[in-house]
């Protein structure tokens, strides 16, 4: 596994859910010497500058002092992550979703490695600001196809699965976990009684904020979650299930990363993507898409053996061999 021992690394990328750890956990499984930067330091920016952005608010109409001011303090830390290693030049450098990242840490980020690539896993103009950040790369990866029109030197690429962690036994059935979101949770409800009525154990966490208006009239299939289920958990949950649930967000044209654990983990899927049917991991006894909302041929589905796909499959969509991809290895 280590294939890239003696090669360092900088990953900086979101924490969502503890994201970023589950990038370092992988890398340093394949190798690499890794130094992990969040977009997410919690940072103070004292007393003073809070009575400055007071002042300013009230004398000047400028509300834009105090996130500035976290802005810079965060970036401080942020490059105080980096030089207090002493590595004097790392090997390469990888950030998702630059936009969240300043531009004073990015050209740090540049000076100090040999290498330095990007992977925006929204869509470009969901979050704009990322246009200004792409010069910085040597090499600029997309989720979503659509994106390579948008700006020269785009380079599409897909999600992976991270390929440290082995499949479980399965304990539940079928797994899903997921945010309310108003367009796609009737279909949630409609799959998760048409599964119930199968016999199938279930698993399906929906995670609801305040203000979303949802009452749920099957507790006993869906559970409400409060607290979000780590990343790292998440994949554990998917590792010991037969059956993940994956739902297209219509605000992406890609796919996401519960297709290619159901690749890693060797599981079935059922799916709403209808992308899926153009990759060549595609099989109608692994993957159920759902079309028009219907579940016509599902027991028969649940009840076919999952088939093994060609090594080269696996392999392919491996948190390895992605990594060799952006960085032309």
């Amino acid at each position: 596994m280590y294939e890239f021992k003696g090669k360092s690394i900088i990953i900086a990328a979101p924490n969502h859910y503890g994201l970023l750890y589950r990038f370092k956990e992988n890398l340093e499984a394949i190798g690499f010497e890794t130094i992990a930067i969040p977009d997410d330091i919690n940072v103070s920016i004292g007393i003073q500058n809070q009575i400055i952005h007071i002042i300013k608010k009230i004398f000047t109409k400028t509300k834009s002092y105090k996130r500035e001011k976290k802005i810079e303090f965060r970036t401080q830390k942020q490059i105080d992550l980096i030089n207090k290693e002493s590595i004097p030049k790392f090997d390469y450098v990888l950030v998702i979703r630059p936009d969240l990242f300043s531009n004073t840490l990015l050209s740090s980020l540049k000076s100090k490695s040999n290498v330095m690539c990007a992977y925006q896993w929204d869509g470009l103009d969901r979050f704009p600001s990322v246009y200004e950040k792409i010069g910085f790369f040597d090499r600029f990866f997309v989720f979503d196809q659509n994106d390579t029109n948008k700006k020269e030197n785009l380079i599409p690429i897909t999600n992976f699965y991270f390929d440290d962690l082995n499949a479980g036994k399965n304990i539940i059935d079928v797994y899903f976990v997921g945010s309310f979101m108003k367009n796609r949770i009737n279909l949630l409800l409609s799959l998760s009684r048409k599964l119930h009525k199968l016999g199938q154990k279930l698993s399906i966490n929906l995670s609801v904020n305040s203000s979303d208006k949802f009452k749920n009239p099957n507790s006993d299939l869906i559970t409400i979650i409060d607290k979000p289920i780590s990343f790292k958990n998440n994949l554990i949950n998917s590792s010991q299930s037969k059956i993940i649930i994956d739902f297209t967000n219509e605000v992406h044209n890609g796919l996401s990363m519960r297709v290619f654990e159901s690749i890693g983990f060797r599981k079935k899927l059922i799916t709403n993507n209808s992308l899926v049917k153009n990759f060549d991991f595609y099989n109608p006894n692994n993957i159920f898409l759902i079309e028009n909302d219907k579940f016509d041929g599902i027991e028969n589905f649940i009840n076919v053996p999952y088939e093994n796909l060609p090594s080269e499959i696996y392999e392919k969509y491996s948190f390895t061999n992605w990594i060799k991809y952006i960085f032309n290895i």
